[in-house]
Formats: structure tokens, C-alpha cells, sequence
């Protein structure tokens, strides 16, 4: 990212954004043609107008700069070698021979990397207090605001826009925490002037900064306190450590990745069948999981530091005994609906599990391992689909049935007049549809609400990595049962692969996918469980202040770290929690607490996706596995285009239509009951 190009079409540059978009006034220089370098610093790093007249002293208490670095700029700024006095002066002209000039406009133009940096400039930007520049830039943007109230939402646009394109920079502002548009254009800037090595560094001593001013119950962390002293070289050797184990794996998987790639090449395919190769296979798939074992290890050893670093930074602390300590207080705000769920799925995937053992047993009969793998996608497919439809049936009807009363008006509750009744409050009888056609990621939620959305974000969070895991550790497994087969009996046709050679490529194939997989995890660890404590601890604390909850959110949307999935099925729970203390979803402030169709539909595409994927799994394993066929493969694009025919068009479409038919059902059945 770069300060005066931009960053797309429909992205502004920073230039742009604070002359054109902020009101910031910069004469042009005539020789380029572009904004003066000197005087755009001069009005970015001020908080008002400065004039030669004023005192040097009163001038840098104006300044953006951290308040231990002003007396070494003060003794700078009288001289013309440094840069801090021609922002201080910026009409004056650069002395004969000076280098000042390229130094801005590299500084400007950001045309350097690594350590080419000059030191003159990295010494001027690590003197910026980062907090002072958001408050600089959150004056700009409230003027702003007050002249043009829409700004507002262009602003928040804009910063998403730029987060969507830079992931790294995404993470920068995770890291720093930032909630609101002032910190995140500030991150903005930095990032534009910094080098890429020195941000990082500039950005984890802010961060280190911010932590130990963390002040809790109007007591300031003392920096000097021997037991905040252990508990920070406790997390940085941790860190150490855990970062050590974890490249020592990844390098483990390269290597056997490179040495898997290098057999492959160098061997005879006439040999692929020999006893030293299938042996090497065997040796290769073994060490994967004995690594992906040792994966635990880093895992533990990150989870300790996610843990060390909730405490840091949500620390208390104690007067009696002069410790810190955090309350890590579990969710307990769970509906009794979502329990029931989960304890049906556990008995459902108990069930599946046997189902799974007997499916061994008739592949082994029938001599195909491809059966087995669409007997357990069909399975599980089966499975997604009668606990979705028997949740549906039970919570959806025990809604309908808190509304009426069979015994009177004869009507007996059904999921559907259930489903209709909770979506009832959007809908727009004179329109005849629903005023929610999209989700709004930045609604106005209450604190419960967020807390069970952030209960779902980190429910979703440990389930996919489990997932994973349980993933990596099956494909491991059955290399190597494959190739240990083909070892005892090289003539069962159990895996139905035409020939040994081929046999041969899949392993490495097989072996590739692990190594990749499991390098991504372990790259990916860290950010992992730090989003799974941070977001367990926000679900279950209640020592943040309502402002304080406000903005942590609006900085978890902003940075990405919330899904739209996560949002309706955190607001699904909170509405049926909610239900079951007798509040129905038309009754919940402020409105965009209440579930609607379109959580609905997002959800239940989500399932058709899922359901979809075994769908192909077995239909490849049957027609082009197990039969040896490829050409049956030319039904595959026919299978993808009628999922997306009925996921995007028709059952959105039909479920539409059908809620909409059951809410004037509803509506006029109780418009004839009236007197």
C-alpha cells in the first residue's frame, strides 16, 4: 500500500482521502505538480496551525510525537540538517547539496524495502505516538462529520474496502486492536511511510505499550511489578519456544515433501511395484503421523501463550496479594434448543460412527474401498439432513405452539406456521415481502445478542480445527493401510486403482496434500487459538463497560474475524434463549437482535453445500472410482450447475414464497377470529 497511489478504481489513496475526502489544505509544488511533501507532514503532525512565531517548545506540544522524544526533537529542530525542522518550517528551502528533499519524497512515494529505509526517517516515524495521531485524525474525520453527516458511512466503506484488499495490514490493526475509523486510517498512514520490518516492529511496541497501560477498577498496572515482570518473560519465552517447534515441523514437512517429490521423479515406473518403494511409501505416510502427533506439542505451547496474553491484557489487579489474574467465565446463556441439538448430535454421530465400522465389513465383502467412501458421504449427507429436518420439526413447532391454542381456534402447531410466526415481525403486509433482504454486518446488536455471536465464533472456530485434524490424521491413515495392503497382497483390487503405478502417484499425491495441510495449520496455529481464547473470554466476560463492548465488536466485524454464518447463528440461539424465558422474537430491542429470513436462508444454503459435497463424493466414488470410468466424470458439471441452480435461485425463490403464504395464512386466521 502506498500513500499517493491507488490502492484500486474504486479506492481512494491516502493523499486523496485527507485533501479532497478531510479538508486538509496543501499548496502544489509547480515543478511536479503534485502536493507539497513538507507542509503535508506539517499538517498531518500538528493538532492546529503553527507559525514560526510560536515557541519551539509550544510548537512540539502541538505535535504528534511521543512526549519522551520531544526534548531530542527539540535540539533537532534547530538545526537545517534534520528533517523535523523543515516540518516545522515548511516554506523554508533546503540548504545546497542537502539530500532532504529525496529523503521525503521516498518517504512519500514508499519506493523502498527492507532496511533501505533512511535512518533519518525511520528515527522520525518510531518518534510518532500513535494514540496522539488518532486523536489528530479523529478530529479531521469529526469536522468532517459535522458538515456532511453521510460521511460517516463512506468512511467506514472506505476502511473496509482496504481491509479486504491487504490481509497483512488486516492483521496489523487486529493486532493494535483498532475500533474505530481514527485508529484504523492512523494504522493507514504507518503503514504507508513505515518499511515493512520496522512497522512490525513499530507495531508490536504499541501493542506491548497498550497492554501494560491496561488499567482495570481505576488501578493502573504498575510497569515495575515483579509479578507483571515474570508473567511477560513468561509469555515471550513461550513464544519463543512454540515458534522454535513449530518451523522445526514445517522444515520436517518440507523435507519429506521434497524427499517424497525427489523419489518420485528419479524412480523407474517400470519399479513402482518394488519392495524398496512400497517400503519408502510406507516410511514417508508413518512419519506424517508421527509429525502431525507432534503437531500437539506447538498446539499446547500456543494455547498457553493465548492464554498468557488474555491475562496481560485483560488483567486485575489484586491489592492483597499484588498478582494478576483474569476470569475466564464460561458461556452459560446457551438455549435450551441449541443443547438439545447437541445432544442429538452426539448421539446421531455415535450412530454413524458404528454405521461406519459396518460399512468396513461390506467393502471388505465386496472388495471396494470406493463403497466405503460413498457409503460414508452418503451416510453423513443423511445425516446433515435428518438433523436439520428434526430440529426444525421440534423447535419451529414448540414456537408455533406458544402462540395458539389448539383447543380453541383447532389449529394444531406445525415447523412451519412455527417458522413463519418468527419471521413475522419483517414482514411488510402492504408490500407483501420482507423488509430484510440481506444481513447487515454492522447492526446495532445488544450485549447479549454479541455474546452469543461470539460464543458461536468461537464454537465454529474449535469445531473446524477438530474437523481438520480428524481430516489430516484419516487421509494419513489410509495411505498407509493402502500401501500396506498392496505390501501383504499385490493382487487385491480393494482399492480399485487400475494399476501399481498409479497406486504409486496417489500416494505421493496423498503425501503432498498432508505436507501442505499441515504446514498451513501450523502457520495458521497461533492466530487460532488466539482468536479462540480472546473470543471464549469475550462471550463469557461481564467486566467490559457497554462502550468498550460496542467497540471491540465493531473492530472484530471491521478486521473479518466475525462471518456472516457466525452472526445468524449466534442471533438463532440468542432469539430462542430469549423465547424460552417467554420473550418472543417480535417483542426483542432493538430490532436487529430478532432473526429473520434471510439468517434462514443463509444457513440452510450453507447446509445444501455441505449436503451437495457428500453428494459428489459419492456419486465420483460409485461412477468414476469404483468403475473405473472417467467419461462418467461428464456428469459432474451437469450435478454442479443443478446445485446452483436450486441453491441460489430456486430455493430461495421457493422458501420465499412459502413463508410469505404462511405469514398471510396466519394473518388472516386470526383477522376472521376477531369480533
Amino acid at each position: 500500500m502506498k500513500y499517493r497511489t491507488r490502492i484500486s478504481e474504486d479506492i481512494c489513496s491516502l493523499e486523496e482521502l485527507f485533501t479532497e475526502h478531510l479538508g486538509i489544505s496543501i499548496p502544489i509544488v509547480p515543478q511536479t505538480s503534485t502536493y507539497s511533501n513538507r507542509h503535508t507532514f506539517n499538517k498531518l503532525f500538528f493538532s492546529q496551525n503553527i507559525d514560526p512565531s510560536m515557541n519551539l517548545d509550544e510548537t512540539l506540544q502541538l505535535s504528534v510525537f511521543k512526549d519522551t522524544e520531544l526534548d531530542r526533537l527539540k535540539s533537532e529542530a534547530l538545526s537545517t540538517k534534520n528533517p523535523i525542522y523543515f516540518i516545522i518550517n515548511p516554506d523554508e528551502s533546503f540548504p545546497t547539496g542537502s539530500k532532504l528533499s529525496v529523503l521525503f519524497s521516498n518517504m512519500i512515494k514508499k519506493n523502498y524495502t527492507g532496511n533501505s529505509q533512511q535512518p533519518a526517517i525511520r528515527e522520525l516515524l518510531n518518534s510518532i505516538d500513535y494514540r496522539k495521531l488518532c486523536k489528530r485524525i479523529d478530529i479531521l474525520i469529526k469536522n468532517k462529520c459535522d458538515t456532511a453527516p453521510e460521511f460517516s458511512t463512506k468512511i467506514e466503506a472506505y476502511i473496509h474496502n482496504i481491509l479486504s484488499c491487504d490481509n497483512i495490514l488486516a492483521e496489523h490493526c487486529s493486532t493494535l486492536k483498532c475500533s474505530s475509523p481514527d485508529e484504523y486510517i492512523a494504522v493507514f498512514l504507518l503503514y504507508a511511510l513505515f518499511d515493512e520490518q520496522n512497522f512490525q516492529l513499530y507495531v508490536r511496541e504499541n501493542k506491548v505499550v497498550d497492554e501494560l497501560r491496561h488499567t482495570s477498577n481505576g488501578i493502573t498496572a504498575s510497569i515495575d511489578n515483579s509479578h507483571l515482570q515474570k508473567l511477560t518473560g513468561e509469555l515471550r519465552s513461550t513464544d519463543i519456544y512454540q515458534r522454535c517447534i513449530s518451523y522445526v515441523l514445517v522444515i520436517a514437512y518440507a523435507v519429506q515433501m521434497l524427499l517424497a517429490i525427489i523419489s518420485y521423479v528419479y524412480s523407474d515406473p517400470r519399479s513402482d511395484t518394488s519392495m524398496e518403494n512400497i517400503m519408502f511409501n510406507v516410511i514417508l505416510l508413518c512419519v506424517t503421523i508421527i509429525l502431525t502427533a507432534l503437531r500437539f506439542i506447538p498446539f499446547a505451547m500456543q494455547k498457553k501463550y493465548a492464554q498468557l496474553s488474555l491475562i496481560l491484557e485483560h488483567s486485575i489487579f489484586e491489592r492483597t496479594n499484588e498478582l494478576y489474574s483474569v476470569s475466564l467465565n464460561r458461556f452459560q446463556n446457551c438455549s435450551h434448543t441449541l443443547e438439545h441439538i447437541r445432544r442429538s448430535r452426539r448421539n446421531i454421530i455415535l450412530i454413524f460412527c458404528s454405521l461406519s465400522v459396518c460399512y468396513v465389513a461390506i467393502s471388505f465383502v465386496l472388495n471396494s474401498f470406493p463403497i466405503l467412501v460413498a457409503l460414508v458421504a452418503a451416510t453423513f449427507a443423511v445425516v446433515l439432513f435428518l438433523d436439520n429436518f428434526m430440529h426444525d420439526m421440534v423447535s419451529y413447532k414448540k414456537y408455533d405452539g406458544y402462540y395458539n391454542n389448539s383447543k380453541t381456534d383447532g389449529h394444531q402447531p406445525t415447523s412451519r406456521h412455527g417458522l413463519a410466526r418468527i419471521c413475522r415481525w419483517d414482514y411488510d403486509y402492504r408490500e407483501h415481502d420482507f423488509r430484510h433482504n440481506d444481513i447487515n454486518r454492522l447492526s446495532n446488536y445488544s450485549e447479549d445478542c454479541i455474546r452469543h455471536i461470539y460464543n458461536q465464533v468461537a464454537d465454529t472456530c474449535q469445531f473446524s480445527w477438530q474437523l481438520l485434524t480428524a481430516f489430516i490424521m484419516i487421509l494419513s491413515s489410509v495411505g498407509v493401510v493402502a500401501q500396506v495392503m498392496q505390501l501383504a497382497f499385490p493382487d487385491v483390487k480393494y482399492f480399485h486403482i487400475p494399476n501399481q503405478s498409479m497406486m504409486y502417484s496417489i500416494i505421493m499425491i496423498l503425501i503432498l496434500v498432508n505436507g501442505i495441510l499441515n504446514i498451513l495449520i501450523l502457520l495458521r496455529s497461533e492466530n487460532h487459538y488466539q482468536k479462540l481464547a480472546q473470543f471464549s473470554y469475550y462471550a463469557g466476560s461481564t467486566n467490559m463497560s457497554s462502550e468498550e463492548f460496542a467497540r471491540l465488536f465493531r473492530h472484530n466485524i471491521y478486521s473479518g474475524n466475525i462471518s456472516d454464518i457466525d452472526i445468524a447463528r449466534g442471533i438463532y440461539n440468542y432469539n430462542f434463549c430469549m423465547y424460552e424465558k417467554g420473550i418472543p422474537a417480535d417483542k426483542l430491542q432493538p430490532v436487529d437482535d430478532r432473526y429473520h429470513l434471510s439468517y434462514i436462508m443463509l444457513q440452510k444454503m450453507h447446509l445444501i453445500t455441505a449436503i451437495f459435497i457428500c453428494i459428489l463424493i459419492t456419486y465420483f466414488s460409485i461412477a468414476v472410482w469404483n468403475m473405473n470410468c472417467l467419461r462418467n466424470l461428464i456428469l459432474a458439471p451437469v450435478l454442479i450447475s443443478a446445485y446452483l441452480i436450486f441453491t441460489f435461485l430456486i430455493y430461495p425463490f421457493g422458501k420465499r414464497s412459502l413463508v410469505r403464504k404462511d405469514i398471510e395464512e396466519i394473518h388472516n386466521a386470526e383477522k376472521g377470529q376477531q369480533p
